[in-house]
């Protein structure tokens, strides 16, 4: 079974009906039928050419992160995170399956532990301690927001680019940390690439053609 989502409640709110949505998608709706009950697994492409039919942005199509009550992080367990290249295996191996849990790391990929505390990953970054990962930030790409060096910690079960943000991918090229920005309306759906350096020009992908890792969400930095 695939998370709760909404497809139902924000397709019969634009007066579509599922034989409709399904042939915008180029399928039927019986696949429409599928996904919504979630038999079926609601891919990242399927996904965003959903929203893209409905209008909507991708994270609209899931279920809201339940709120969890502040705690005393000094008191709370910690949890290990492990620190891993990214960069060595490029496309093989860093995506995450149906259940939020990382695939194919290998045991030389991790360089390093840290140690966050358990509730402030829950709390206040909304993410399980299974389903992230932190990065060495490489190149200038994302300067002045991201410098060579910096750690970023990145949520794999999040590879949907709306609403947009800051994300690991392959770009088809190479392992990247990019802004990322889902084109409204473009069928098949497209993918903004950006960088925070004005230096690099911008440049558009196939959502089909690029592997999202997974989105930013937390940084850290030597002063």
């Amino acid at each position: 079974m695939s998370p709760p989502n909404r497809i139902r409640e924000l397709r019969e709110a634009k007066g579509m009906t599922q034989e409709q949505l399904g042939a915008l998608i180029g399928t039927d709706k019986t696949v429409i039928s599928k996904l919504e009950s979630g038999r079926t697994r609601l891919s990242q492409p399927r996904m965003m050419a959903i929203a893209a039919s409905l209008g909507c942005g991708v994270a609209e199509l899931l279920e809201p992160v339940a709120a969890h009550a502040p705690a005393d992080w000094g008191q709370d367990a910690s949890v290990e995170v492990a620190e891993v290249d990214i960069y060595g295996d490029r496309r093989g191996g860093f995506l995450a399956s149906d259940d939020g849990q990382p695939q194919g790391f290998r045991e030389d990929e991790t360089v390093a532990s840290w140690r966050f505390p358990a509730t402030y990953l829950t709390a206040e970054l909304q993410v399980r301690a299974a389903a992230v990962r932190i990065v060495e930030v490489r190149g200038d790409g994302m300067e002045p927001t991201l410098l060579p060096g910096d750690r970023v910690m990145v949520n794999l079960a999040d590879q949907s680019p709306s609403p947009p943000g800051i994300f690991a991918l392959w770009d088809g090229q190479g392992v990247v940390i990019k802004r990322l920005e889902l084109i409204m309306g473009s069928h098949p759906p497209l993918v903004e690439i950006r960088s925070d350096n004005p230096l690099h020009r911008a440049y558009e992908r196939a959502a089909a053609d690029i592997d999202i890792i997974g989105r930013v969400v937390w940084v850290g930095r030597r002063l």
